[in-house]
């Protein structure tokens, strides 16, 4: 038995032989525990022996040899697993370094603009100032932007809205947004438009061909960039050329991680935030369009997506604008602004009252609910901070509004919160989610949007035929 748990079944098996040799040859000689039996009766008595002694010790030995197998597995697994935990670590520390270091270029520079503000200076100076401090604020917005696409991606909050669509619009959107760009850093632009028609997520697709072109002008400093698409039997090759410096064959699938940017001067000059690739990759796998990259050193690189082709769909007529729509369905509308920090509050409020809004500010519903009550009407919108203090979300001052005014008052979330689980509850709430920094026309189409609605709404309320259910 100490053989059986200390060897493997082979061992025992040998051990168990040997014994049974030594055992047949003393009842041949006329000893042993049997030999008092004639001689076929001592090796049946023997044989029973040994094998109701053998077979249990070839049994125990089995299991402890797979016992110590599943341990070692086990051990295998556990250091795996830290490995991959340490890993893991490591990555989410650089992901937070590299993000801090480009959050804090931007900061840095808006911090000495707003210095340079306070000085006296002639009104064209300030004017450069101004347009300084909008650069810096639009790449603080793309920062946050980017990590906000990736916490999207990681939640699994991205459900693609698959349809069928002209891939020209997307062609001509690119064509529009980065020409200006491209002719300030001397390169061409050349979008070739197409008649195809593709099944996709336009907006998801209309970001990754905007991160590949925006990748493409940045590192690109002469020559200039092709866009368009080839026709491959049922799919649609949407190709994006430039003549940059090429990427190494070593590097092509490094370039895709989050905050990965290749050394060189010219991508010094340029550098990014290493997050436009990762992004790609990510959307490419969430609409299974596969991506190829094809690159020469000191030529140039080309990204291809493949999308299904669609047929094209008859165009309907396009609805033409009710004539009593307003023309700024802000002015004159109460906005009630929900938010636990003074300085959103103040900057917010100012903003919506320079558009013409009547505004009420609070940190939360009680407070607002207090200033309302000297108002002889429920507000029109609500915007509120999805986290709010002790513990309390925007949703909840929200269904307490509508609660308090027996209305079902139009309203939207504002965060800042970027957590994956944020995210999924704030998809499940239903509310529409902008997130912090919201850039002043992202504000204001979002206002404008919910206001008109209500507009409509309202005229159709106030027609003498109407009849609600």
């Amino acid at each position: 038995m100490k053989a059986a748990l200390r060897r493997d079944p082979r061992d025992t098996a040998t051990a168990a032989l040997i014994l049974s040799a030594f055992a047949i040859g003393g009842t041949l000689a006329g000893g042993g525990p049997f030999a008092w039996a004639g001689l076929n009766e001592s090796f049946l008595l023997l044989l029973m022996f040994m094998v109701s002694a053998a077979l249990p010790s070839l049994m125990l030995s089995a299991m402890a040899a797979q016992l110590q197998d599943s341990y070692a597995t086990l051990e295998r697994k556990v250091e795996e697993r830290t490995h991959q935990l340490a890993l893991a670590n490591l990555a989410k520390s650089r992901f937070i370094a590299v993000a801090s270091h480009d959050l804090r270029q931007p900061l840095h520079a808006l911090g000495l603009f707003v210095a340079q503000l306070r000085e006296r200076m002639d009104a064209a100076e300030r004017s450069r100032l101004v347009e300084r401090i909008d650069v810096a604020v639009a790449a603080i917005s793309e920062l946050f932007n980017a990590l906000l696409d990736i916490s999207k991606l990681d939640a699994g909050v991205l459900a693609p809205n698959i349809s069928q669509f002209p891939i020209a619009n997307l062609l001509k959107t690119n064509e529009s947004m980065f020409a200006e760009a491209a002719r300030e850093k001397g390169l061409s632009l050349r979008i070739v438009s197409s008649t195809a028609w593709i099944r996709s997520d336009a907006m998801l697709l209309e970001r990754i061909l905007q991160n590949l072109v925006s990748n493409a002008a940045r590192y690109t400093t002469q020559g200039g960039i092709v866009v368009g698409c080839r026709r491959r039997g049922g799919q649609l090759r949407i190709e994006v050329w430039d003549s940059g410096p090429g990427i190494p064959e070593d590097q092509r699938q490094n370039i895709f991680g989050e905050f990965y940017r290749l050394a060189g001067p010219e991508r010094d000059r340029q550098a990014g935030l290493g997050l436009g690739l990762a992004i790609v990759e990510r959307l490419c796998r969430l609409l299974d369009h596969p991506i190829e990259l094809t690159s020469t050193i000191g030529k140039g690189s080309r990204f291809a997506v493949v999308v299904p082709l669609a047929t094209a769909l008859t165009k309907s007529v396009e609805a033409q604008p009710s004539r009593e729509a307003k023309l700024d369905p802000a002015r004159g509308k109460l906005v009630v602004v929900i938010d636990d920090d003074p300085l959103v509050l103040d900057s917010t409020g100012g903003l919506l009252r320079s558009w013409g809004c009547g505004v009420v500010t609070a940190s939360s519903e009680h407070s607002a609910l207090a200033v309302l009550a000297e108002h002889d009407r429920p507000p029109d919108l609500i915007i509120a901070d999805y986290r709010l203090s002790d513990g309390k979300s925007g949703i909840e001052a929200v269904a307490r509004l509508r609660r308090a005014f027996n209305a079902s008052i139009p309203a939207f979330l504002i965060s800042g919160d970027t957590d994956p689980e944020r995210l999924r509850e704030a998809r499940a709430s239903g509310y529409h989610l902008l997130h912090k920094p919201v850039r002043p026309m992202a504000l204001r189409a979002m206002l404008s949007q919910f206001l008109a609605k209500r507009d409509v709404a309202d005229a159709v309320l106030e027609r003498p035929n109407f009849h609600p259910l």
